[in-house]
């Protein structure tokens, strides 16, 4: 039997960008723009500290995990009961991340193109296709996002250049209307998107070996102008206080973009974009998940992949409101995302920092 290769370094790159890009180009701008305004930018910035710190600390530990599952070593760094630990956590927040991207691009479905189908019916197609790539694997969902992503990217470039004349930069001043309180506030909200780098840790076991320094300081810098661009551009496009409104920001930069003299909306286009993104996020999640908890059952991967599909939909249509679901996800979500994942890296770190025990040494 001939196994086939692993994902490449430039497919696993692919296939985060895709996974982690939607929350930091999507997801994460409405929640700066209600909570900073104007000054929504310039928190961004000052989150480039402590990303940066936190890149450094997840390539430090990723150096020493290499392509290690981390459940298992974490198991033989820290015992059991911290790996079992570490594995309910982790399904959890994986769990919660496929609930919320699911939700939010069903909602976006519904409020922009499909207002009169049916909730179930979107939800429930969308949750085929992440389930189908799912069962698929790894190596699957990363060739397909370097088939989705080129796409995706020339999208993304177009939409910021034909928008140009309508931009006024002189609205991102003055800065600190409303005092500090509102920017560090944001900074907070900004590394909650950020923060998601520590995704490489769970992609490094699918590779032949973990990305270099190189890669994954690119990768980082990538990140982190795929929350400022957008960001700065809603803020030039509509004013502050007309983008903080908006449900979908990077939305509307669609709509008021055109191609050539005949096409006046474009804004179909979007709809490539956003489920590119969610489905590879989705997907990523739902095998994080399967592969967290290894049976030597060969139907226990697809039968736990099919019960977290099931339990998804009717979470995604009748669990809360658009307006609920946005204040929960402001208020509670994106702080919580962003100390968890800090308190995560920091364990890891700090278990990475020791030498490992010797094989026939007692715990």
């Amino acid at each position: 039997m001939i196994r086939s290769p692993k994902p490449t370094k430039l497919q696993a790159i692919m296939t985060l960008m895709l996974t982690i890009g939607i929350t930091d180009h999507v997801f994460i701008i409405p929640a700066l723009l209600q909570i900073a305004k104007r000054d929504a930018w310039f928190s961004v910035l000052l989150a480039a500290g402590p990303f940066a710190v936190m890149t450094c600390l997840i390539g430090f530990a990723s150096s020493r995990i290499g392509t290690s599952p981390l459940p298992d070593w974490i198991r033989q760094r820290l015992g059991r009961i911290p790996a079992f630990l570490f594995q309910c956590l982790i399904t959890v927040f994986f769990f919660a991340t496929a609930w919320f991207s699911l939700f939010d691009t069903v909602m976006w479905m519904k409020v922009t193109f499909l207002p009169y189908t049916p909730v179930l019916a979107t939800s429930l197609i969308l949750m085929l296709l992440c389930l189908a790539g799912a069962l698929q694997g790894m190596k699957t969902i990363a060739i397909t996002s370097g088939i989705l992503l080129p796409l995706v990217i020339l999208l993304g470039f177009y939409v910021a250049i034909v928008n140009v004349e309508y931009k006024d930069y002189s609205l991102l001043f003055p800065l600190l209307e409303q005092g500090w309180s509102p920017v560090l506030k944001g900074v907070v909200y900004a590394c909650s998107g950020l923060f998601e780098l520590f995704f490489i840790f769970f992609l490094h076991p699918y590779l032949q070996e973990p990305l270099d320094k190189k890669r994954f300081i690119v990768f980082a810098v990538i990140l982190f102008g795929l929350t400022l661009g957008p960001l700065t551009g809603s803020i030039a496009e509509f004013n502050p206080f007309e983008a903080a409104i908006q449900r979908y920001p990077a939305y509307e930069e669609w709509r008021i973009a055109g191609f050539g003299k005949y096409v006046s909306q474009t804004d179909f286009f979007s709809i490539y974009q956003w489920l590119s993104g969610s489905c590879i996020r989705i997907s990523f999640a739902l095998i994080v998940i399967a592969d967290m908890w290894k049976r030597r059952s060969p139907r226990w991967r697809p039968s736990l992949l099919a019960s977290l599909a099931v339990i998804l939909v009717p979470l995604s249509c009748y669990t809360l409101s658009d307006i609920a679901f946005q204040h929960l996800m402001i208020r509670y979500v994106f702080p919580a995302n962003a100390l968890f994942i800090l308190g995560m890296t920091l364990i890891i770190a700090v278990a990475a920092s020791f030498r490992a025990p010797k094989k026939g040494r007692s715990a």
